[in-house]
């Protein structure tokens, strides 16, 4: 005697918890690349240049020992989160735009919370008419100098 076959149960829910831990995962994940983006730090689409600031240096000189030399100007800038800056320089010896992130001779004055990664130009520098631009996405306030002329020193106040 044969018997017909029971048609198949449909599935049966996998329960609520299962359905809340997806919920929540989408909701961790939305709100993560919000904040990313917000910060300005996912999608990036602003090659633009950002607000400047002149790198100057006057006459000849070897070591930048007061502010009627070299400096950067302005100095110090107050500016938005998420504002980029561009540093151009005017001068006729290379330079650099290196945060200061400990307390040295070359930084009086460093910052407490410094950015991760720190902003550099570079070891090389960069020479007359080149710029560096770095986009501050943190309030803070962050002092920078040149690793040429230790005595050229910077301040950006970020609101």
């Amino acid at each position: 005697m044969e018997q017909t076959p029971k048609p198949a149960e449909p599935a049966k829910p996998k329960g609520r918890k299962g359905l809340y831990a997806v919920i929540g995962a989408v909701v961790i994940i939305v709100v993560v690349v919000v904040a990313l983006w917000a910060a300005g730090l996912l999608f990036p689409t602003n090659n633009t240049p950002g607000t400047p600031l002149n790198v100057y240096g006057t006459g000849t000189y070897t070591s930048c020992s007061n502010y009627s030399n070299c400096g950067f100007d302005p100095s110090p800038i107050t500016i938005a989160h998420g504002t980029k800056l561009t540093w151009t320089n005017n001068s006729t010896s290379a330079h650099t735009v290196t945060e200061c992130t400990s307390s040295s001779s070359s930084c009086p004055d460093f910052d407490a919370t410094a950015l991760s990664p720190s902003f550099n130009s570079g070891s090389a520098g960069f020479t007359n008419g080149q710029s560096y631009s770095y986009p501050f996405s943190t309030a803070g306030t962050y002092y920078y100098y040149c690793q040429f002329h230790p005595d050229m020193h910077g301040k950006v106040i970020v609101t």
